[in-house]
């Protein structure tokens, strides 16, 4: 009996690790699908050390930038949020370390549950008719890990009930919104057989819906007309993170005052510190893309491997971005209008004096832009691609702002549009029903 508690001792310590429970997870798949052992052995070796290059990175971010986030509401009395979904998992980590370390364990368990929800649904499209399996798994990874903290903040239920639940939230996301995508992928693709599996499922489905009332599609096509080619920088992390951080961030430290860096005065090297710090948050999202792409390549094999064996004829679930080379004038106009709307948001934020002040980040007013940009063009052309995504720029500052200040979170937010609409609208729905909050 005592040798049997030690190995479950010692078995829950291993599975409570979130590097080793989806290493683990990788290497079952690949033993599902036959692999020889080196290839299970290797597969769990970089999705471990994937996750630990993830964590590394977002404990970098929380080092560097939240006393600057904090010191925005010592100094200021104003909240700042950057909006971007890598920092909303250095958030997490942060408030999980000073309430609940064990939580950032229990991500990996939500994540694996909700795949396999997601995966009885579309077993039970018959029923359900729901047909779409959601494989993008550095989405799933962030999404599973914001909706386990936001369960256990609004309830603080022990593991299994938060576990359970959010799972069962999050796999709900990702079944519904891809499979309502599935129609209008197939008319932008020509039938490609995939729909889109990412996290603005219900502004793409608007966008299809509204587009037509802004213009006839056929005749005012954006990918018609001549975009400046300077604009596909932006298309690079590496240099797009670090310019919308200069844009941003650099007058907020100028607001701030020297001292948040340490200074008395405006000095020169005040200025370079301030360009440093831009150009480390470009490193620290490079190195959490590193990590997030090294373990997402091997579970998705995994994954990819199980839904096949599983659900012959299922429609997989993508990253947005697949969808982009179909329109790419529309991916760049996307940002650009989007990128206005932030602005007109930011600036009404700050004349109305709101307490919480956005801070835009590069994935949600690029990719999140990008991707609803091609189903506004596609079925309504240019006029369509800038009402909608200014749209989007001014319902991911509004809405990132209302659901902020219900997130119990420090200075990050997710930020796509349906962390600005449908997120925080549940987000209200839970707090009204919490015992706690």
């Amino acid at each position: 009996m005592e040798a049997f508690t030690k190995f479950f001792d010692g078995f829950s310590a291993f599975m409570a690790q979130p590097a080793l429970l989806l290493g683990l997870v990788a290497a079952i798949g690949l033993i599902a699908l036959k692999r020889p052992f080196t290839r299970v052995l290797s597969g769990f070796v970089k999705t471990a050390v994937g996750v630990l290059i993830l964590t590394t990175g977002s404990g970098q971010i929380t080092a560097t930038f939240r006393p600057i986030i904090v010191g925005m509401k010592d100094v200021l009395g104003i909240e700042g949020v950057i909006i971007d979904p890598y920092t909303t998992y250095p958030a997490v980590q942060a408030a999980a370390t000073e309430q609940i370390p064990e939580l950032l364990s229990w991500i990996g368990y939500v994540m694996v549950l909700a795949f396999l929800i997601n995966i009885l649904l579309v077993a039970l499209r018959k029923i359900t008719k729901l047909r779409a399996l959601f494989l993008t798994g550095h989405v799933m990874f962030l999404q599973a890990a914001l909706m386990t903290w936001l369960v256990w903040y609004f309830f603080q239920l022990p593991q299994w009930p938060t576990v359970i639940i959010s799972a069962v939230l999050v796999s709900l996301y990702w079944t519904i919104g891809a499979s309502i995508l599935i129609k209008p992928t197939d008319i932008i693709t020509g039938g490609a057989g995939f729909t889109v599996g990412h996290q603005q499922h219900f502004m793409n489905w608007v966008a299809w819906k509204i587009a037509h009332l802004f213009g006839d599609p056929e005749k005012e096509n954006i990918d018609h007309l001549k975009l400046p080619g300077w604009l596909n920088m932006f298309s690079d992390n590496v240099v797009s993170v670090p310019i919308i951080m200069v844009l941003f961030f650099t007058p907020i430290l100028i607001w701030l005052g020297p001292k948040a860096l340490g200074f008395e005065s405006y000095t020169f090297k005040w200025f370079i510190n301030a360009l440093l710090l831009d150009l480390q948050f470009g490193v620290y999202v490079t190195i959490i893309l590193t990590g997030v792409r090294m373990f997402v390549a091997e579970l998705a094999v995994s994954f990819n491997g199980i839904s096949e064996k599983l659900l012959p004829g299922a429609v997989v679930g993508v990253d947005g971005m697949a969808i982009a080379p179909y329109s790419p004038n529309a991916v760049i106009a996307g940002f650009v209008f989007c990128a206005l709307g932030e602005a007109i948001g930011i600036a009404t934020l700050i004349a109305t004096k709101s307490p919480i002040l956005i801070i835009p980040g590069f994935v949600p007013v690029f990719f999140d832009a990008a991707i609803t940009a091609v189903f506004a063009n596609k079925f309504g052309g240019w006029k369509a691609v800038m009402v909608i995504s200014i749209a989007v720029g001014l319902i991911q500052v509004f809405g990132s702002a209302w659901a902020a200040g219900m997130s119990g979170l420090v200075g990050g937010w997710q930020g796509n549009s349906d962390f600005a609409t449908i997120w925080p609208a549940l987000m209200t729905v839970m707090k009204a029903i919490s015992p706690i909050r």
